[in-house]
């Protein structure tokens, strides 16, 4: 026999069908085939939705050594103590730079202060020092005039120096409001006084200005002492503004031309 009668009749090639040459039909997605000597498992899959990525990131999360070691340490606690932070950090960033509250009285007043004392300190060191000649003392006292300007006109806004207060706080704002006042009516009125100083030519047109200034000076000196002590605060010292003597009179030799002359005793009789 042949080999096609012991075999059967043979098949025409075009009329074999193979699984693996069907074509798709449609609505059925391609399958990749695997790649020759690569296992199918490291074929990539398609996209992967959001909400599996997220499953993902928590899982990792639970996974981590950080994590592990919170649980084992704090037990079933760690959820607690993750959200009791995340709240805490909410808190403060809102109490911090979203809403923050009033700063209390001292710390208003102190950092006003700070920004103007190293100000009124440079100027009155550019009067005081012997060794500065006639037209420093003069930008020394344009200087303490602009700095008291500036820090009574930052001063005067505020009404109320008892905003911000601690119920359980011990000094006296509603004394330190009415002393700030005064003490911001009286450097307006030193300010003038050294505005006029500087408008001096030389050194003896100064002292017309000596006796006022001192006591314009002292009286404010001593509202801002008044204010400290209100606060229970460190009143500043500040050094004694050093301004051009007042010439003191000549004693007058009329009262002795004046006075009646002395008598003469007379010789007694012999």
């Amino acid at each position: 026999m042949s080999p096609q009668t012991r075999r059967g009749r043979a098949v025409p090639p075009s009329h074999r069908k193979s699984s693996s040459h069907a074509t798709p039909s449609a609505g059925t997605p391609a399958v990749a085939a695997p790649i020759a000597g690569k296992p199918a498992a490291d074929v990539k899959a398609g996209p992967v939705r959001a909400g599996r990525r997220r499953g993902v990131g928590i899982s990792r999360v639970r996974k981590s050594a950080g994590y592990r070691y919170a649980t084992g340490l704090f037990g079933a606690y760690t959820p607690v103590i993750v959200a009791f932070v995340v709240l805490f950090a909410g808190v403060w960033v809102y109490l911090s730079f979203i809403n923050p509250p009033p700063p209390q009285p001292q710390e208003l007043w102190t950092r006003i202060e700070t920004k103007y004392v190293a100000k009124i300190n440079a100027a009155r060191l550019e009067i005081n020092d012997p060794n500065s000649d006639f037209a420093t003392k003069i930008q020394g006292f344009k200087d303490y005039s602009a700095a008291l300007k500036a820090w009574m006109k930052e001063l005067a806004p505020i009404s109320d120096w008892t905003i911000g207060a601690l119920p359980s706080a011990s000094a006296d704002y509603a004394t330190a409001g009415q002393d700030i006042a005064g003490m911001i009516s009286q450097g307006n009125i030193e300010a003038g006084l050294l505005d006029k100083a500087a408008t001096a030519t030389t050194a003896a047109d100064l002292v017309q200005y000596t006796t006022p200034l001192a006591a314009a000076n002292e009286e404010f000196e001593g509202y801002w002492a008044s204010v400290a002590a209100d606060m229970l605060l460190k009143s500043v010292d500040q050094p004694t503004l050093a301004l051009p003597a007042t010439p003191t009179p000549a004693p007058s030799d009329s009262a002795g031309a004046s006075g009646s002359p002395a008598a003469v005793p007379s010789p007694s009789p012999s």
